[in-house]
């Protein structure tokens, strides 16, 4: 009778005996075994060269505490690799970043060299699939080698790839982030091109189809990971980040300031924050607005300093800034709410168009109008460039990709024009004709199918080449044309809204987006290409 006592009050009580304690002590060992990623003298070899490792890099991206691991007792299956990778070298879950959901994987380098395997896969399938049922942000941290021999080798490659279609599924649904920490040749880099923004860590990122091993392999070729993807080729020369860190956490800081521009998901609206004040607000601001921009169309000025004076509290995020310097594009705030800035600026190549600024204002359009992110364009373009040089890019369907985009786009828009609106780079720019909601000029404006000098040379240039005093008489024809051109005409022509004072150019764009607010529709509206 005593021996089944025990079991008698367990049931009475609804309860059985309590777990025996070796079950539990063998979860917390198993748990610690994944948590402590490679070996000691492989962490140790990690942060020698400047890294962080995967968990450090998810304490900086995420709120603290906020955290939810998938997969953490998950290991390759291969025999030789079991007991040499912990969590398969990648740690994948979901957080916080300032309160609201991401999912999010981190790759250890720390596990055979970051090269990936096929539980690893599954564990970035499983959280990508979470990301789209549950219409939160993904966020991938890489430093990844090429998928592993062992486990991938043969006929079951048959089956890969479906990383790329869940990408696809993914995009303009919810915002996808990627940040190069380290050597992600392949497959990591084709993560990034295929996500929304991409940071890249200066010195210690690289991108690209193939590492210098499978070159050599492949064409026997001796190059480095620098030769092929540095980071700075990256996102100087060849615009495929669209940002470049300092360190990685410049990168995680850059991430977590992106995501506040965005929704969660399409199906929101872009979040609000209390509104700021911005530097044109006060009279300091406004005399620094008007003295900013000459009447003399030739004189260089920074366009980045009246994107400060008009924004909330002078601050503004830009996308690829080091890419095509010549056009501006940046994320910021206007009475709280997020927009995305496109502006020419004159301090590089004179504001004028060239492929590198078609193919950035197109893909930032695109996040933008996907992610119901209204677009203020400030012009001052002398047209796109010409000659073979730029043919050469394809300048014609890169600047017909750019109008669709424009055209296209259902967010509100508004366009200010500060002087040169000419030809096809001002309509690429929020000309009248894609209908912006609101579209002003200041009085040094001026409105032409082509530049000044080039169409008075072109219709005139015979006569002037005969007139007695030619530099006289081509100074009176430009000037007769200016007058034409000017924005004060095309405000009589009813074929701009309003020519503003500079100081008004805020409370002009604040206004003209509050009366085209309806225009945003929460929704899918289209994949974003690379």
């Amino acid at each position: 009778m005593s021996d089944g006592a025990p079991n008698a009050r367990w049931t009475r009580r609804g309860r059985g005996p309590p777990m025996d304690k070796n079950i539990l002590d063998e979860l917390d060992a198993r748990r610690a075994a994944s948590r402590a990623m490679g070996t000691p003298a492989a962490i140790a070899q990690h942060k020698a060269a400047g890294k962080l490792t995967a968990r450090e890099r998810l304490d900086l991206l995420l709120d603290p505490g906020s955290f939810q691991e998938i997969g953490l007792l998950a290991r390759s299956q291969h025999p030789d690799l079991n007991a040499r990778t912990p969590a398969d070298g990648l740690i994948a879950g979901s957080g916080t970043v300032d309160g609201r959901t991401v999912y999010v994987t981190s790759e250890d380098a720390t596990i055979l060299a970051g090269t990936r395997g096929r539980v690893a896969e599954a564990k970035t399938a499983r959280v990508r699939e979470l990301a789209l049922i549950h219409k939160k942000p993904f966020v991938a941290l890489m430093e990844a080698g090429a998928g592993r021999f062992q486990e991938n080798g043969g006929a079951i490659a048959a089956a890969m790839g479906t990383r790329f279609r869940e990408h696809f599924d993914l995009s303009g649904v919810v915002p996808q982030i990627a940040a190069l920490m380290g050597a992600c040749f392949g497959g990591p880099s084709f993560t990034a091109a295929q996500s929304d923004f991409v940071t890249i860590v200066r010195e210690t990122g690289f991108m690209g189809m193939s590492g210098p091993a499978v070159v050599r392999v492949g064409i026997g070729l001796e190059t480095t990971a620098e030769e092929i993807g540095g980071a700075e080729r990256v996102a100087v020369e060849r615009g495929m980040a669209d940002h470049l860190g300092d360190t990685e956490a410049d990168s995680i800081a850059a991430i977590r300031t992106v995501l506040s521009y965005l929704p969660s998901s399409c199906e929101e609206r872009p979040p609000s924050v209390a509104p700021v004040s911005a530097p044109v607000e006060t009279p300091e601001g406004q005399a620094e607005i008007v003295a900013l921009v000459s009447e003399n169309h030739r004189r260089a000025y920074d366009m980045r300093v009246l994107v400060r004076l008009i924004v909330d509290g002078g601050v503004y995020t830009s996308y690829r800034e080091l890419y095509g310097p010549n056009l501006i594009t940046a994320f910021a705030r206007m009475s709280g709410e997020s927009v995305g800035i496109i502006a020419s600026n004159p301090m590089f190549m004179a504001g004028a168009m060239d492929e590198k600024a078609a193919i950035k204002a197109r893909r930032f359009i695109d996040i933008c109008d996907a992610f119901h992110i209204p677009l203020v364009f400030l012009t001052d373009c002398p047209g796109f460039l010409v000659g073979p040089a730029v043919e050469q890019q394809r300048m014609v369907v890169l600047a017909s990709q750019l109008l669709n985009a424009v055209i296209g786009a259902s967010v509100p828009q508004v366009t200010v024009v500060l002087r040169k609106a000419i030809g096809l780079a001002y309509i690429a720019l929020g000309g009248r004709a894609t209908r912006p909601d609101g579209i002003a000029a200041w009085p040094t404006a001026r409105f032409d199918v082509m530049g000044t000098a080039a169409g008075v040379e072109l219709v005139h240039g015979k006569e002037i080449a005969c007139a007695p005093e030619p530099a006289k008489r081509r100074a009176e024809i430009v000037q007769q044309v200016e007058a034409k051109s000017s924005a004060y005409v095309a405000a009589e022509m009813a074929l701009i809204d309003d020519v503003i004072h500079p100081a008004e150019t805020r409370g002009f764009i604040l206004k003209t987006l509050q009366r085209a607010r309806a225009r945003i529709v929460p929704g899918f509206k289209r994949r974003i290409m690379p």
